[in-house]
């Protein structure tokens, strides 16, 4: 005998159906991962980091049932000084030969409005894991116009999120000297974008560009 369900059922197995997170791709050519530091209460130093990736399962419907993970080639940091890049890798700092990936998990998102919310998750720095809160927004949401050769008409939504990390909750607690040049919290800021990919060709630039 078989039985039938409920429309009550029916309905929530199909909402849930349509609601699975979809994957969307990181547009390298179109990302940023910058920071500054206070330096003796003068101008700040800044920097970025050059080379990272990421996933994006992104749940429009439940956006708080998205996982989104960064991870961060820690030696591609870039302050644009030789010297002091070169001690930021350093055991004082980054320590990239013991610990050479940088990543973040995302643990929770609260959405504060239809574009913009906070962002929680474990930042994982030197081999020690600590959790941080990035405020993002979404800037835009649309399609690739049909002109631009190689962008295949592709959904594009950009993003923008800031944060702050206390380095000492990572181990990093060199200090040069009294009122050192290094301050104990690094402000974060991220640009990026995020295309939808699947089944687009392999010539694509907003897909493949640096893969």
């Amino acid at each position: 005998m078989i039985r039938t369900l409920p429309l009550a059922a029916l309905l929530m197995a199909a909402t849930t159906a349509q609601a699975a997170p979809t994957e969307w791709t990181l547009d390298l050519g179109h990302a940023h991962i910058g920071w500054e530091i206070n330096h003796m209460g003068l101008s700040r130093t800044v920097g970025r980091f050059n080379s990272f990736d990421g996933t994006f399962l992104i749940d429009e419907e439940a956006p708080e049932n998205s996982q989104i993970t960064f991870t961060i080639d820690a030696a591609s940091i870039d302050s644009n000084h030789e010297a002091r890049d070169t001690h930021l890798r350093h055991s004082d700092y980054l320590d990239v030969e013991a610990a050479p990936q940088i990543t973040f998990t995302s643990t929770d998102i609260l959405m504060l409005t239809p574009t913009s919310g906070k962002l929680t998750g474990d930042l994982s720095l030197r081999g020690q894991t600590a959790p941080v809160t990035l405020d993002f927004k979404m800037i835009r949401d649309r399609t690739y116009p049909d002109f631009i050769p190689d962008y295949d008409e592709v959904r594009v939504v950009g993003f923008e999120a800031t944060g702050e990390i206390l380095r000492l909750d990572h181990g990093m607690d060199f200090i040069a000297f009294l009122d050192s040049p290094t301050g104990l919290s690094v402000d974060v800021d991220l640009h990026f974008d995020l295309v939808q990919c699947a089944g687009v060709p392999d010539s694509n630039i907003p897909c493949t560009w640096g893969r």
